[in-house]
């Protein structure tokens, strides 16, 4: 979809010098709200990728000048050393936009055929951190997650893609519990740390530390929390530790990459958990969707790109998420679940067992969001696969 013309950075000489195009692209990508932002060279030219609402929108095309770089421009900006230029590499860096806004940037590069590529993460602005009330999902899935968040013990997974909103939900049952009059000591493990919520113990670890998140949970268990958070599922080890934290009085949260509840379930099994541990210590998982609704200004998706104040001509703007809220508290629908898991049962079984049981999927409540006029077809089609509707 191409974007409107005031974004699409026709190439000029004075644009084509490092420090004037890097400054540039951070400052109008944190102006239309993106939240990353990516440098792709080509044979002849510069990419500038922005992604709003999760999807990677082309804006600019530069000509390539031999004499500058703006990769190593941001490089220099996160004092990374120019010297590994064939390694990849991480760092960060503060940014002032011209909106006076402060905002941290996460600076990963690496190396292709035409040079250095970098990809950037831009924080939100601080304090931005939603409640439950505020993720937009209905009030009967807030109110359950909230009563999982009042909980002493037990595993919280939240699960979904790369950007589906793990995070942010995250931060939202931290934030609740944080602001519950019933006081509790929380510590969390992250890598990085996001946002920054007050009241709770944050931590991040530290790339050349040595210090793996398995460690870190091992050492937190130590420091009288009564709520741990590890942000990503990653390893075996990592999962063992958690498990056994949440066994042992500790209520936990954790995201993990995976597609369903089922397939959650079953990638716990592959990492080598007993089946019977898992069932003990596993409180609920959490599966989501993060969904494009439609732009109110100019209400459809536009292919012709024409300029809206809005949404930058993309159709949509804002995004709204889908939940599939489970929770084990040992009744006859959680035994027979973990008893087909424990018989083998696919992903899919299992998750077609879990619609049988009432739990709507992700899929048909994204439908309903389309009945209802919130978001269309095409939307559905990219975020779900499958057959597109004529």
């Amino acid at each position: 979809m191409p974007f409107p013309a005031s974004f699409s950075g026709q190439p000029t000489a004075e644009l084509g010098f490092a420090a004037k195009m890097v400054d540039d692209c951070l400052n109008e990508a944190v102006d239309i709200q993106a939240s990353d932002l990516h440098l792709q060279p080509r044979s002849d030219s510069w990419e500038v990728f922005y992604r709003i609402d999760g999807v990677l929108h082309l804006a600019k095309t530069f000509p390539v000048d031999q004499d500058t770089d703006p990769v190593a421009r941001l490089m220099a900006l996160a004092n990374l050393p120019s010297y590994m230029g064939g390694v990849p590499q991480e760092g960060t860096f503060t940014w002032k936009s011209t909106d006076g806004s402060i905002r941290e940037m996460r600076l990963s590069t690496f190396s292709t055929v035409h040079g250095r590529r970098a990809a950037i993460r831009i924080s939100s602005h601080a304090g931005t951190v939603r409640t439950l009330d505020q993720l937009g999902v209905s009030e009967e899935t807030s109110l359950a997650l909230g009563g999982v968040c009042e909980g002493k013990d037990g595993w919280c997974l939240v699960a979904g893609p790369a950007g589906s909103g793990k995070t942010t939900t995250l931060y939202a049952c931290l934030a609740s519990i944080a602001a519950s009059k019933n006081r509790r000591s929380v510590l969390t493990i992250e890598d990085p740390v996001e946002s920054i919520i007050d009241s709770i113990s944050q931590s991040q670890l530290q790339p050349n530390s040595g210090l793996t998140l398995a460690a870190a949970m091992r050492s937190a268990v130590r420091q009288d929390a009564e709520v741990l958070l590890v942000t990503e599922i990653r390893d075996t080890e990592t999962a063992e530790a958690v498990l056994s934290a949440s066994m042992t009085g500790h209520l936990c949260f954790s995201s993990i990459h995976s597609a369903s509840v089922g397939s959650t379930l079953r990638r716990l099994v592959q990492m080598n958990l007993p089946t019977f541990a898992i069932q003990s210590g596993l409180r609920a998982v959490l599966c989501q969707r993060l969904l494009r609704c439609l732009c109110q200004k100019c209400k459809s998706p536009n292919p012709s790109g024409h300029e809206c104040s809005k949404c930058h001509g993309t159709g949509y703007q804002g995004r709204l998420p889908v939940m599939q809220l489970v929770e084990f508290d040992g009744a006859d629908f959680s035994h027979q679940l973990f008893q087909k898991l424990e018989q083998g049962a696919t992903a899919d079984q299992l998750d077609r067992f879990i619609q049988a049981k009432g739990f709507d999927s992700l899929k048909s409540q994204a439908t309903q969001l389309v009945q209802s006029g919130v978001t269309d077809e095409a939307e559905i089609f990219r975020v779900f696969g499958g057959r597109r509707s004529e």
